[in-house]
């Protein structure tokens, strides 16, 4: 929060289709900062990858003093309301109507559009009040320990079977992926240009991409893990709507479970929504426990 004495900074939106050079490292040093401040990411990976890349359907607003100083910055993707816009401010300089200004600009773009609060911070609770808006949607953060997973057992349907991914599956993994996020409003988007953009970040490991095919060597399931910070994730897990009840989803959580145990990782981390009672009912008889909420604010 900004000191009561704080001299008001004054701060234009401006609108780009990319970001490039010094903008771009400023809004990426701009949520660092607030990230360590507030204990929570303020942007997510996706938004992260879209910075420098290609516009698309994705807007970059940025708050800027007359000098040329970054104080805020929003990313939406103006064609899908759902998708949830992220808006980031200084944080010695909040309080002071730059993330409303930025709102301003984001609605005059996407008039019925949402907003991530992560963590669901007091603060961030206060403006969503002051703002009229409420709870539409809320994810879940869930964790575990790894301990004791390492052997764990994984019980496939006969005559399925369970392979890593290669870059040759990009297309098939992409059409997977569709169909079983079909209504998901990040996930189910997810294209082939997307999958190599996250295969060139650092943390990326073809051996941590679970693969499940049936008898007649179609995919029918995945597991992508991730592995940072010393701690593993359940990136995603999918499976094909048609193969649903036939366990693939247990089966492909324990192989990307095993998989990070015998990393000798101490805890693994996951994101669900919270209206996904199937998911979470699996996670929960795996011994995952909420552990943080990230929610989805609109009108």
């Amino acid at each position: 929060m900004t000191d009561p004495d704080t001299p008001r900074t004054t701060a234009s939106v401006h609108k780009a289709t990319t970001l490039t050079g010094d903008r771009d490292e400023d809004v990426r040093r701009l949520a660092r900062r607030a990230a360590e401040v507030d204990g929570v990411d303020a942007l997510s990976e996706q938004t992260f990858l879209h910075l420098g890349a290609p516009a698309g359907a994705h807007r970059h607003l940025v708050a800027e003093t007359p000098d040329g100083r970054v104080v805020g910055y929003a990313h939406l993707d103006h064609t899908d309301p759902e998708a949830g816009v992220e808006i980031v401010v200084d944080p010695d300089l909040r309080r002071q109507g730059h993330g409303t200004r930025l709102w301003e600009a984001v609605t005059a773009l996407v008039p019925d559009a949402r907003v991530w609060a992560h963590g669901n911070l007091p603060a961030a609770q206060a403006w969503a009040r002051d703002t009229g808006l409420h709870v539409v949607r809320e994810l879940l953060r869930m964790a575990r320990p790894l301990e004791g997973l390492a052997d764990a057992t994984v019980d496939l349907p006969e005559g399925y079977r369970a392979r890593t991914f290669t870059f040759d599956d990009v297309d098939a993994w992409v059409a997977l992926n569709g169909r079983a996020f079909a209504t998901h409003p990040e996930q189910g988007r997810v294209t082939a240009d997307d999958v190599r953009a996250r295969a060139a970040e650092p943390w990326f490991d073809p051996a941590g991409l679970f693969l499940v095919e049936d008898p007649d060597s179609r995919l029918v399931a995945f597991h992508w893990t991730k592995t940072e910070d010393d701690e593993g994730e359940v990136y995603v897990v999918g499976v094909d709507p048609d193969r649903q009840g036939l366990g693939l989803g247990k089966a492909a959580t324990l192989l990307g479970l095993r998989h990070l145990a015998r990393q000798g990782l101490p805890r693994v981390t996951l994101y669900v929504d919270g209206d996904n009672t199937a998911a979470l009912a699996t996670y929960g008889r795996l011994g995952f426990e909420r552990i943080s909420l990230d929610v989805q604010y609109g009108a």
